[in-house]
């Protein structure tokens, strides 16, 4: 009877032991399993972000990297403008008078719309260089009505010329020729007076060459009533200055263009 009641007596306390243990373990676990559950949030929510914030760069990378391509192209496009300008500048001498102010303008024009898209994309360095050759380009555009009827008429004259020996040549068309060449050529680094003096002998020269029609030497001499930049209009076989100019102002702008952008011509 003792031993039944001392086996009931160990029952009841492993009883009230265990459920104590129980709970306890049971607490635990659950803790545990909070903490995990928690930890895997945070990590959850450290993942997210990180991968949030890379798209954030990949996106802004993707901006920049187009931004990029559109200033690249912004000043391929002003550079090839501004080449097809200068060249018709070139070769204007030999395009009809009558089409030649048609033909600059058109070329000019697409140089000024080039350029407003280097202008509002930049960057600044870029863009800085860009004035510059755009100043230069207008400069030609001022300088290349004339200097097309100068040029035209140097060529001419040049082409009348004796084939032989044009300082001692006879024939009277030929010397005129060479005589109104050397006037022109000459004729900005004269005095007002000596122009005006020697104003009727280029008339008869520029005629009697029989280089130049009417209207051609009338043109040669509404030129030659102002001398500004003779010597640019004029130009050279070995130099040009006006186009020396220009070449310096697009050489520095391509190598600025290349240095910031990539390459663009």
């Amino acid at each position: 009877m003792q031993l039944e009641q001392a086996v009931a007596a160990t029952g009841a306390l492993t009883a009230l032991v265990t459920v104590p243990v129980t709970l306890l373990a049971a607490h635990w676990t659950r803790r545990a399993a909070d903490r995990a559950a928690d930890a895997t949030e945070a990590a959850g929510h450290e993942q997210s972000r990180a991968t949030v914030a890379a798209a954030r760069l990949q996106e802004r990378a993707g901006r920049e990297q187009s931004l990029e391509s559109v200033r690249r192209s912004a000043c391929a496009e002003f550079l090839s403008a501004v080449d097809v300008f200068v060249r018709i500048v070139t070769v204007l001498p030999e395009v009809p008078h009558a089409s030649r102010r048609e033909l600059l303008d058109h070329k000019a024009t697409a140089v000024v719309r080039a350029r407003a898209g280097v202008a509002l994309l930049g960057p600044p360095e870029v863009l800085g260089e860009a004035e510059k050759v755009a100043e230069q380009c207008a400069k030609l555009e001022k300088l290349a009505l004339r200097r097309a009827v100068l040029r035209s008429a140097i060529r001419a004259l040049e082409d009348a010329w004796c084939p032989r020996n044009a300082e001692w040549c006879e024939d009277p068309h030929h010397n005129s020729a060479h005589v109104a060449w050397e006037l022109l050529a000459q004729w900005g680094r004269l005095e007002q007076e000596e122009r005006w003096e020697k104003l009727d002998l280029l008339e008869f020269t520029l005629r009697e060459s029989r280089a130049l029609g009417a209207e051609e030497i009338g043109h040669v001499l509404e030129v030659a009533n102002s001398v500004a930049y003779w010597d640019e209009l004029i130009g050279g076989i070995v130099r040009d200055p006006l186009l020396e100019r220009f070449r310096a102002v697009r050489d520095a702008f391509v190598g600025v263009a290349y240095g910031s952008l990539g390459p663009v011509a």
